[in-house]
């Protein structure tokens, strides 16, 4: 991976404190200008195979689909579902509903301490038989399937902060506060946080404080879009076809975001309100979103102190693979629909 040196981020003081926030760095995907991964080698459950035991059958003969899937992110992938789509299974002599549906549970993430790969698992699609063609006919089919599972990404933010004095004491030495990366793991979302120069803001309600707050910006980015890679509703039971009685989010992801020691979050109107620790919200067109949080210093150090912003993604995740079986008519005129 290319290394990029870090931007400086705004030296601001506001009352007796500074907070410094770097700009993020990289990632395998550097022109993104995301922060840097710490490590796996995929963005979560990957298919590594899917394809039938022969791409070329005669009407009638029994088909399997094999499918192999792979956690090569750094997250345990939890409820993973296999869903054969694409076809009319019901023209291959199928049910549907379970039949076409393989629980694989859990699959464990890629180790970074002992570089062991994340867990790969196996099903087969069965009792099925190629479709009734006419004798001298043929017809390519495209199956589909999709798996689905539950996912979290992890993101930190180191922040320095400093009192007046120590940031005066600094800059007379000629030096700079140190500025780093965001960091976050592997999986289909990327995390990029930010922090701008400090603001002067008026709170909602009755009282109307007001708040020198430091805007928290993240955001979060779809890697796999492109490829049709998506977040989706989570469902009882697992899948990816359903959706949530009272969630209207199309891609929802829920944020928790903890605030770095000594500071909190506040809401003034001006960006969303994170004092919860948690904000819902939906991929625009299931690309990406942002948060903006309103954060204030409620106990600075004596002298400068590395503090860290953790963010958390929660929210399920789906990808798609296609396969094609070429399937040659064995069944003569008359014989599909008597005379």
């Amino acid at each position: 991976m290319a290394s990029l040196s870090p931007s400086r981020g705004p030296l601001v003081a506001l009352l007796s404190v500074v907070v410094v926030l770097g700009v993020s760095g990289c990632t395998g995907l550097d022109f993104l200008g995301w922060g840097q991964s710490s490590g796996g080698t995929g963005p979560g459950v990957a298919i590594l195979d899917f394809l039938p035991d022969f791409d070329d059958v005669f009407s009638g003969e029994s088909v399997r689909f094999q499918l192999r899937v792979q956690n090569q992110g750094e997250v345990r992938a939890r409820n993973v579902v296999a869903e054969l789509t694409g076809i009319d299974v019901s023209e291959w002599g199928m049910l549907g509903g379970t039949f076409t549906s393989k629980q694989l549970g859990d699959l464990l993430p890629y180790d970074p301490v002992t570089n062991i790969p994340g867990e790969i698992e196996s099903a087969t699609f069965t009792n099925l038989h190629a479709p009734s063609i006419s004798k001298g006919l043929q017809h390519t089919y495209t199956p589909r399937v999709r798996v689905s599972y539950d996912y979290a990404t992890v993101a930190q933010k180191p922040i320095t902060v400093v009192d007046a004095e120590e940031l005066t004491n600094i800059k007379q030495r000629g030096g700079t506060l140190p500025s780093k990366v965001t960091t976050y793991t592997q999986g289909p979302l990327a995390v990029e946080i930010t922090m701008q120069d400090y603001k002067k803001t008026s709170g909602v309600g009755i009282f109307g404080d007001s708040y020198d707050i430091f805007p928290v910006h993240i955001k979060i980015t779809n890697l796999l879009h492109s490829s049709g890679g998506n977040v989706i509703q989570k469902t009882a039971f697992g899948g990816a076809g359903g959706y949530g009685i009272f969630d209207t989010a199309t891609h929802p992801v829920t944020v928790k975001i903890e605030p770095p020691s000594g500071t909190q979050f506040v809401y003034s109107s001006f960006g969303d309100d994170c004092s919860s620790f948690s904000v819902p919200v939906d991929l625009f067109q299931g690309r990406d979103a942002d948060i903006t949080c309103e954060l204030v210093i409620t106990n600075p150090p004596i002298i400068q102190e590395e503090r860290i912003l953790k963010v958390e993604l929660d929210y399920r995740y789906y990808v798609d693979a296609v396969t094609q079986i070429q399937v040659s008519g064995n069944k003569d005129p008359g014989s599909l629909f008597p005379f």
